[in-house]
């Protein structure tokens, strides 16, 4: 009679075992159309998420379409999480692909984005062009750059957390703990570009780039940013504007510029002819890229203050 009771025990339990473990959702399927959506959904999602992205690291997001099997991928997506802010400039056909309320514009949910930017870029009109109109399209825009904020970063963890409990309530605790774990590597990651940028003196932050993407970091650390281009890499720059950024360099006595890894350093090679500024090391501005020092977010905003800093520091 004993050995018949333990032994109903041990098929109750196994039975029980085997129901929890057919009970258990599958795992969300995510899509992501930026590579540092890909990381954050990874990291806080964990084993409760498949993430697909459709953005390779190293790629251009300006630039950026997606192919027939991208949709095909698209429409089997529970949650697709895009930057927003007007980055994806395919968006508004997307959505007719997608089921709905699967677009998540992570953007659009931050707090504080940030509007224009913090530059003082050089304007120069044509006769007739009015001046105005440019000032105030310019300050209508929004930077859709908000992985250079480390603010905005935190921020996105949590926006993610609560779509992916959202979605999969069962995985709640692992979410909030995973969640928790980027947020201190994020606030480590703070503390230390804090430190970086103190040791360069407040006159000397003053950052010449490819295009208008460093404006969330300006406004973070305190810099000023002469952007050639405006804030999407297919942007051309003007002689007139060119010409004025050099004389700018000259009487700043600006001692580097920096060039961007998805962008021609054409420009930025032809100021350097023209003054003594030195061409920094290229800045990842759009998205992570394959090499262990851009590959992820930590790595990226370190080489990119790290390259800054040192750049504009050296005599």
């Amino acid at each position: 009679m004993l050995q018949s009771a333990k032994f109903l025990v041990v098929l109750l339990s196994l039975s029980a075992s085997v129901l929890t473990a057919r009970a258990a959702p599958e795992p969300l399927r995510v899509v992501t159309l930026h590579t540092v959506l890909t990381e954050i959904a990874r990291d806080v999602g964990g084993a409760h998420v498949t993430v697909t992205p459709l953005l390779r690291p190293g790629t251009d997001p300006h630039q950026f379409e997606p192919a027939p099997a991208d949709i095909a991928r698209l429409r089997q997506a529970e949650l697709v999480l895009a930057a927003g802010l007007g980055l994806e400039s395919y968006l508004g056909r997307l959505q007719r692909e997608l089921k709905p309320g699967v677009l998540l514009e992570i953007g659009a949910l931050l707090p504080n984005p940030l509007r224009g930017s913090p530059s003082q870029a050089v304007h120069h009109h044509e006769p007739g062009h009015d001046h105005d109109d440019d000032e105030a399209h310019a300050h209508d825009e929004t930077d859709p750059h908000w992985w250079h904020s480390l603010d905005a970063l935190q921020a996105v963890v949590d926006i993610v957390a609560r779509q992916l409990t959202l979605l999969r309530p069962d995985a709640r605790a692992d979410v909030e703990r995973q969640a928790a774990t980027v947020r201190s590597r994020l606030a480590s990651l703070q503390a230390w570009a804090r430190a970086k940028v103190e040791t360069l003196p407040a006159g000397r932050r003053v950052l010449v780039t490819s295009h208008d993407a460093f404006g969330y970091l300006a406004r973070e650390f305190g810099f000023t940013v002469f952007p050639l281009l405006g804030s999407s890499t297919v942007d051309e720059a003007s002689a007139r504007h060119l010409a004025a950024t050099i004389q700018l360099i000259r009487r700043n006595q600006i001692r580097a510029v920096f060039t961007e890894a998805s962008s021609s350093p054409r420009l930025l090679e032809t100021i350097v002819r023209e003054t003594k500024a030195r061409l920094g090391r290229p800045l990842w501005a759009d998205g992570l890229g394959t090499d262990p020092e851009n590959a992820t977010i930590d790595a990226m905003f370190r080489h990119n203050l790290t390259a800054i800093v040192d750049g504009l520091s050296a005599d």
